[in-house]
């Protein structure tokens, strides 16, 4: 069992590290085709680029790290999975920032908040998102 999660657990980093390279590449992309100068601009590209990350990351996920779930009710998996990924930045955003006023190096803040976040999104998409049986008990209780 342990060695089980700890698999999963490095196929879920290296799905976000292909996601993070996605959420980029789409940002860049975006950029080159439409120059804009404005943050609010850069914003919407940078939404729309980790949405990019967030969609491929849920296929992934589903199909390769926590396979073997089943596809019944897809779309409320994806809706908990988007709900888990922007709690996961909000924890991710808020550790930065204790870290920071606590005057923590700007480096090792960024690591330990992403260390955080990182666990946090695991545990929930495991437990909760991707979790086996959950929604096939659901449909034949009631």
């Amino acid at each position: 069992m342990i060695a089980e999660n700890m698999f999963q657990l490095c196929k879920f980093a290296a799905v976000g590290c292909v996601n993070t390279f996605i959420d980029w590449a789409v940002y860049f992309v975006i950029l080159k085709i439409f120059p804009a100068e404005s943050a609010l601009f850069y914003s919407a590209a940078k939404a729309f680029s980790y949405f990019c990350g967030v969609v491929n990351s849920f296929f992934l996920n589903r199909c390769w790290t926590f396979k073997g779930v089943s596809d019944e009710d897809s779309g409320f998996r994806f809706v908990k999975f988007v709900l888990v990924n922007t709690a996961g930045v909000g924890i991710n955003s808020a550790s930065i920032y204790m870290f920071l006023i606590f005057n923590m190096d700007h480096a090792l803040a960024l690591f330990f908040a992403t260390f955080i976040a990182f666990i946090f999104n695991f545990t929930l998409n495991k437990l909760w998102v991707f979790r086996k049986g959950k929604l096939l008990a659901k449909t034949t209780e009631g």
